[in-house]
């Protein structure tokens, strides 16, 4: 059995990682295309939304317009496939500021969906040598 062999445990795993790669692509993706029209709103909604925090609210707006550029990004890189681990590690990154600012608002039911997606990240991250379907898919891998 060989790794492209349809029927071997390596194809089902990049078959799995393909689909999570994407299901998250497609996820960063069409929360940024959603919020670009209405890029005005949202950036005010999120200042609103710390008010009550620490963190300044010129500083919350100014980080929403980061939020909507780096899904939009994040999530073309991950659904081609391209860049794959550094996409990754940028949503990790992201997600770490956006529990720290949910965290900051006491949205606690919100920091455990922002886990979620850490898992899927990490995961991700985790079995990257299964990445066998993106643009990526034949380059070296770091440490290769």
């Amino acid at each position: 059995m060989t790794p492209s062999d349809p029927t071997s445990a390596t194809f089902n795993r990049q078959i799995g990682f393909a689909l999570l790669r994407l299901m998250l692509g497609i996820n960063m993706l069409g929360r940024s295309i959603v919020r670009i029209p209405e890029m005005q709103d949202f950036a005010s909604g999120v200042a609103g939304g710390f008010e009550e925090t620490i963190l300044p609210q010129a500083f919350a707006r100014g980080f929403a317009y980061v939020i909507v550029t780096a899904e939009t990004i994040i999530g073309i890189l991950l659904i081609i496939g391209w860049k794959t681990r550094w996409a990754l590690t940028a949503l990790g990154l992201l997600l770490c500021m956006l529990a720290f600012g949910v965290i900051l608002q006491q949205s606690f039911g919100t920091a455990a969906n922002i886990m979620i997606y850490g898992i899927a990240v990490t995961l991700l991250l985790f079995y990257s040598q299964y990445d066998g379907f993106g643009i990526d898919k034949g380059r070296p891998k770091h440490g290769e």
